[in-house]
């Protein structure tokens, strides 16, 4: 994977600003509202797409594209568009070498040997009749000198200080570099010594010709044993990158690093502490991918491109500055890719670490997006409220904080109406079927269904079966089941849409016509539940975060006209949890939450009272806000879109739900 150090981006701009490159017009950023509010001690659950910036080449879309028979020249074109294909000559690249920091070049002494400076070319280094076993390169006042290391001693070599670098090579065309913890690589070409600020301050450089640094790094970059054309489009970028670096300045003592900063550029071998080789970082399939390309760049504007990539772009490319870095869906990314979608389990206490001057971290909300691909795209703000005030970062900030894959994700699994079963971002439907089994359906984020799986079995003896967010703080959502004893179930799903064993969290339900489970509502962050019992008087029981409830209190009576109550979810956009309730006249009213926790209501619909099936869901097409599907006699699956003061058109989104006993 390839990202970008803050040094490195400012270096870039400088770059692009010296090498005139045409600048593209910026996404269309949106405004969001999507605020979550966090359990004390417990955790939230954040899925995401892809791994890395997403701009230019997706390395798994790259390598999902050669499986499909397209050829390399058709990848790059696809992730660089209006680039041109240009050959250039086999010329020198300067390479940062990391890891060796002490201040002194030390290498393996070789028969043969060389030194080069300002001054000299390829001059014979040694001392006759005597035997050295390693080089070495320091720096005084005065210069860089070099040192042979002979029976244990250093002796200095008669040539005089040499100013600005000072390398040495070997007629195998191999050196390799002891580095300061013991361990050595081997590399082509030369290794220098550069001056860097004052003595004795220097830094190595590898110095060797371009195809020979690209051995290294397009195996580093893309798994050698992928298909051969991913590896060529891989090679091309790698040549086109490491050349738009070295043409930004060209004179340098180096042109690009060796960490993911650049481009990851191991060496040739990696040696023990006991000379043992470790690794080769070379491959004959990379190498023909490299020898099939040679010296193939990318070129815009008369230069060579600024040919990012990353591991996956979720996708969805991602936008930049550069006219051939556009935003646009990717039909290879998906393609045999364990990273296009993921989730991470992250706890408050890790969001208090990040962001300390918060205090107890209260609520995460995402108030910008790019606007590009699921849920509004990249995430281009982040507000972090706590107890001691809040603070906003950019979206890849956040992802640098908390180690996430890309600054595309969504908090899911949380204390708010959640719908996500499979910790994929996408809201899902747990379904007890008429014989007694239990599915789960899969959403796709944009109205539809993935599929279904049976998830269970023996479910027909449940009275009550209902989503329940996140009652223990893991980041996952549960759910709830009434027996016929009367005994009150939890189950905490598995992630896949399934469920794992059952937690009793009390008897003494038997007495309940509806539970339900509309989120946090007094705003501890913990997941709280109302309960209406035969009688037809609300109550509420606060949620402790930990599955367990506190003692209950009395909301009110009256809700035994109500033939469906329903929860919940933010359905005015004021940061509170509201709910759904269906009288039997067929009238819906919304009873939106208060201040202090309670609720008002208000009609927001007629006619509903031929709904067999009814549920709320938490944005089951996209639109960032919560819809209700529902079926009636016909058997047919619809979806009614809330669009923030009323219900959308109703659209039909399945057929033969009249086998489904309850929805939720």
């Amino acid at each position: 994977m390839h990202r970008r150090s803050l040094v490195a981006s400012v270096v870039t701009a400088a770059m692009v600003a010296v090498l005139g490159v045409t600048s593209a017009a910026a996404a269309a950023v949106v405004t969001t509202s999507e605020r979550v509010y966090l359990p004390p001690g417990g955790a939230v659950t954040i899925a995401g797409h892809g791994f890395g910036h997403g701009r230019g080449l997706s390395q798994w879309g790259a390598r999902g594209a050669a499986t499909q028979g397209v050829g390399y020249q058709d990848i790059l074109d696809f992730y660089y568009p209006g680039t041109t294909r240009v050959t250039q000559n086999n010329a020198e690249i300067r390479v940062l070498v990391s890891a060796d920091d002490d201040n002194e070049v030390r290498v393996v002494a070789q028969d043969g040997m060389t030194a080069s400076d300002t001054r000299n070319t390829r001059r014979p280094i040694g001392f006759p009749g005597e035997t050295v076993t390693q080089w070495r390169i320091v720096r005084q006042a005065e210069g860089l000198f070099l040192h042979g290391l002979v029976n244990g001693a250093w002796r200095p070599w008669s040539q005089g200080a040499s100013s600005s670098f000072l390398g040495i090579e070997a007629p195998s065309g191999t050196v390799r570099l002891l580095l300061p913890n013991g361990t050595s690589k081997l590399y082509r070409g030369s290794v220098r010594a550069v001056e860097d600020g004052a003595a004795p301050r220097l830094r190595t450089v590898n110095a060797l010709p371009m195809e020979s640094y690209l051995r290294s790094v397009v195996p580093s970059e893309s798994p050698s044993s992928w298909p051969a054309d991913a590896l060529r489009a891989q090679a091309v970028a790698a040549r086109t990158y490491a050349s738009f670096d070295r043409a930004a300045r060209p004179s340098a003592p180096w042109h690009t690093c060796d960490t993911t900063s650049c481009q990851v550029y191991p060496g040739y071998r990696t040696y023990n502490s006991a000379g043992v080789v470790t690794t080769t970082h070379e491959a004959s399939t990379t190498d023909a991918a490299i020898a099939g390309t040679a010296n193939q760049v990318r070129y815009f504007g008369g230069a060579p491109a600024f040919t990012q990539f990353s591991s996956s772009n979720g996708g969805w490319t991602a936008s930049g500055s550069l006219a051939y870095q556009v935003a646009k869906p990717d039909p290879w990314d998906a393609i045999g890719n364990p990273v296009h979608s993921w989730s991470l389990r992250v706890t408050t206490e890790r969001l208090r670490t990040a962001y300390p001057q918060v205090g107890t971290p209260r609520y995460v909300e995402t108030s910008r997006r790019t606007g590009d691909g699921e849920w509004g795209g990249r995430v281009v703000d982040v507000v972090i409220a706590g107890s001691s005030g809040s603070v906003t970062v950019s979206g890849s900030a956040f992802r640098s904080a908390l180690g996430l894959r890309s600054d595309w994700w969504k908090l899911t699994g949380s204390t708010r109406l959640d719908s996500d079963t499979t910790a994929d971002g996408r809201p899902d439907l747990v379904a007890v079927m008429n014989d007694g089994s239990l599915r789960s359906y899969e959403g796709t984020g944009d109205g539809g269904f993935a599929g279904w799986r049976q998830v269970g079995k023996g479910w027909s003896g449940m009275r009550l079966v209902v989503r329940a967010n996140d009652l223990t703080s893991d980041g996952r959502t549960d759910v709830l089941a009434v027996d016929q004893t009367g005994v009150l179930w939890r189950y905490e799903p598995d992630g896949k849409g399934g469920f794992g064993s059952a937690t009793k969290v009390g008897p003494g339900w038997g007495g309940f016509r509806m539970i339900v489970m509309p989120g946090d509502i007094d705003g501890d962050g913990a997941v709280d539940m109302l309960a209406i019992d035969s009688g037809g008087v609300m109550w509420q029981y606060p949620g402790r975060g930990d599955g367990s409830f506190q003692s209950r209190f009395r909301v009110g009576p009256g809700w035994g006209g109500m033939t469906a109550v329903l929860g919940g979810g933010d359905w005015t956009g004021d940061g509170r949890v509201d709910f759904v309730a269906r009288a039997a006249d067929g009238r819906l009213f919304l009873y939106q939450g208060g201040v202090n926790g309670g609720f008002s209501g208000r009609q927001i619909g007629t006619g509903w009272s031929g709904m067999r099936l009814l549920t709320v869901v938490d944005d089951w097409d996209g639109d960032t806000r919560p819809d209700v599907l529902a079926s009636g006699s016909d058997g047919a699956l619809r979806i009614y879109p809330w669009l923030g003061d009323r219900f959308g058109s109703p659209r039909v989104i399945g057929s033969a739900w009249d086998v489904v006993r309850v929805l939720s």
